[in-house]
């Protein structure tokens, strides 16, 4: 495994764990995130209430890692997310998001993912 495919692991399991603040450990200070059309969050801390929240809202989550792919500064990484639906059903949503990094931390996070099938 690479380190890259290590990084991208671990900030998995942390997320999968429930553990934000883990998450977020991989993010430098002033790393922008953005989920889908959503607003665009600056700062770790920003990034880390979010991360929790949307933890909160969603009875469990399992992310499978299945690329990752690096090019230059950026990392462009292919999930299947599993969860249940409000009425038990279980979902597996497919997940690609892009990371640019510089150095060993994040400095910005874009997920392209259509999660409303969690919340129907």
């Amino acid at each position: 495994m690479t380190a890259h495919e290590e990084m991208v692991a671990a900030m998995c399991a942390a997320v999968d764990a429930g553990d934000a603040e883990a998450f977020g450990s991989w993010f430098a200070d002033d790393a922008t995130y953005t989920f889908g059309n959503g607003e665009t969050l600056s700062g770790r801390d920003a990034i880390v209430a979010a991360t929790a929240g949307a933890a909160g809202a969603l009875p469990w989550v399992r992310h499978t890692v299945d690329q990752v792919a690096a090019l230059g500064d950026q990392l462009f990484c292919r999930f299947t997310i599993e969860t249940e639906s409000p009425d038990g059903k279980p979902l597996a949503l497919p997940c690609v998001t892009v990371i640019w990094l510089d150095g060993p931390r994040i400095a910005d996070y874009r997920v392209h993912m259509d999660i409303s099938p969690a919340f129907a």
